[in-house]
């Protein structure tokens, strides 16, 4: 396979994750702004995590492996299980689902951000041992994670202005599914 072609299709698997979350998360009301710092951190956080990935190599990932899963799943199943309680909530007394929502605090966009972006650092530490260049794999992976969460975002807005609490139930499966999908070894 083209180099090329290696690193615009890794960027792009690496981004699913992004992607989910933010259809997930993006039921509540956001500027343009929000989405940014939601894109910008979903990005950020897949690159960086797969460059510590990529120098830590294969002498760190001995020590997380067996627990790196279940750190993915318990901060996923977190904010899975409080979205469904919000969306529960809102679906039972009508008149909170009516109150001006703002949108998820920039902690839990980290957490989130952070959560999906624990497999870049097991394909950044594949990066490293198989000593490609990873300049280029950094870059595709954060541009893609951008891209994917400003798309997730925007297309849960069009989803959500009618289906506000019931996006929040599908928002907090998603998150449950990707937090089970973590668990796989």
């Amino acid at each position: 396979m083209p180099f090329f072609l290696e690193v615009i299709i890794v960027g792009l698997i690496l981004s699913a994750d992004s992607f989910s979350a933010a259809v997930a998360m993006g039921h509540r009301p956001f500027t343009e702004k929000d989405a940014f710092k939601f894109a910008l951190s979903s990005g950020g956080a897949e690159a960086i995590v797969a460059l510590i990935g990529a120098l830590a190599g294969s002498q760190i990932i001995s020590r997380f492996q067996a627990v790196d899963h279940w750190i993915a799943f318990t901060l996923l199943m977190g904010i899975a299980l409080h979205m469904a309680y919000e969306g529960i909530s809102h679906l039972r007394s009508p008149e909170a689902a009516e109150e001006k929502l703002e949108f998820h605090s920039f902690t839990k966009i980290l957490i989130v951000s952070l959560a999906t972006s624990l497999d870049a650092f097991g394909v950044g530490i594949g990066l490293g041992i198989s000593q490609k260049p990873i300049i280029p794999f950094i870059f595709s992976i954060g541009i893609w994670a951008f891209s994917t969460t400003m798309l997730g975002l925007h297309l849960a807005r069009k989803l959500s202005s009618k289906f506000g609490p019931i996006m929040s139930l599908v928002g907090s499966f998603v998150l449950g599914v990707l937090a089970f999908q973590m668990l796989k070894i």
